[in-house]
This record gives structure tokens, C-alpha cells and sequence, in this order.
């Protein structure tokens, strides 16, 4: 299955940034009052005030804006059987591969705008390889309907799970209790 972001989540990225202008030019507004109360001559400082909020602003949208559309237009997915990959990147591209098999946990993560807009994003958490500092591997974001998403990959992890237990059951002629075996005989030996 290949997915790619929903357009909305480029209205969101507008939103964030228009977010972003109003609350710097509160600030802004904030500041001239404060300076207007407190100096005897703020005929000189608000202007350069002004003007720095200004080019701020405009550096923000000129180059930040193409940026996150850039970064949204060159964002997709792939859900394979056993597998996610994200693939992402403006100028340098990285392509992500999740196994499924090492998936432990999925957070449904919808922010202010994402429930206004109603799309959504899907984190991936691995067994033992979180590189983020959010403990997730992975994100599969601006989904449309993320709860199906997040049903449809829940089931396929299931599907995987249960084969995997069939191999292992029938792996090299091999069942569980015999591993077992073979675990409490290595402990034995490594005790003595």
C-alpha cells in the first residue's frame, strides 16, 4: 500500500506558520506598548523594533514556508506485509525501513489543527531502536482516516506475529519445549 500525506497537512504547515507571525507580532505589539510606557523617547527604538519583527516575518515565510511544502511534497509511504518505509527528504533522500516484526507500540497523535482538519498521524515505536527523544522509531503523518490506517497495521503485525510463531514452532524441527530445554541446559552449564 503507498501513501502519501493528505493535502490538508499543508494547510496545517500555513496554519503553524500564520500561528507563528500573529503570535510575534502580539509580542511585538506587547513590546511597543511596554516600551512606550517605560521610555521617555520610544520614537527611536519601536521603528527598529518594527523593522526587525518585519524582516523576521518575511525571512520566515520567504524561505521556511517553500521548505515545509518542499518537505510535505517529497514525503510518502510504503506498507508492505512486513514491513513500513518512510520516505522522506528535499535534498538528500532517506528511505526509512520499520519492520513490522520489531513494531511494540503505535500512538495515534492528532494536534489542535490536525483534529480541526481531520487527519492525523501514526508514530512507530521499535524494540530497542528509538533514536528520537519521543521514544518513537517512525511517523507516518497527515493521514486522512488514521484510525483505519492504525487498524489495518495493527492487524498485519498480528498476521506476522502469528507466523512467526508457527516458524518458530516448526523452525528446524524444533518445538518450544525443546528450545526450553536447550536454554536450561546452557544455564546449567554456565552456572558450573
Amino acid at each position: 500500500m503507498h501513501l502519501t500525506p493528505d493535502r490538508r497537512l499543508y494547510t496545517k504547515a500555513w496554519m503553524t506558520f500564520a500561528t507563528i507571525t500573529a503570535c510575534v507580532l502580539a509580542g511585538t505589539g506587547i513590546a511597543t506598548w511596554i516600551i512606550n510606557v517605560a521610555s521617555d523617547d520610544p520614537g527611536s527604538v519601536i521603528p527598529i523594533l518594527w523593522i526587525v519583527v518585519a524582516c523576521y516575518t518575511a525571512a520566515m515565510w520567504l524561505v521556511g514556508a517553500p521548505i515545509a511544502w518542499l518537505w510535505i511534497r517529497n514525503l510518502s509511504y510504503e506498507v508492505t506485509d512486513d514491513m513500513v518505509v518512510v520516505h522522506r527528504g528535499i535534498r538528500t533522500k532517506v528511505d526509512e525501513f520499520i519492520p513490522l516484526r520489531m513494531v511494540t507500540d503505535f500512538r495515534l497523535h492528532r494536534s489542535l489543527y490536525d483534529r480541526w482538519l481531520n487527519i492525523g498521524s501514526i508514530d512507530l515505536q521499535t524494540t530497542g531502536h528509538a533514536h528520537r527523544t519521543s521514544g518513537y522509531e517512525g511517523r507516518i503523518a497527515g493521514q486522512r482516516q488514521p484510525e483505519l490506517l492504525h487498524n489495518e497495521l495493527r492487524g498485519r503485525i498480528t498476521r506476522l506475529e502469528g507466523t512467526q510463531a508457527v516458524a518458530i514452532g516448526n523452525g528446524g524441527g524444533k518445538d518450544l519445549h525443546a528450545l526450553l530445554e536447550e536454554v536450561r541446559e546452557i544455564h546449567h552449564l554456565l552456572e558450573q
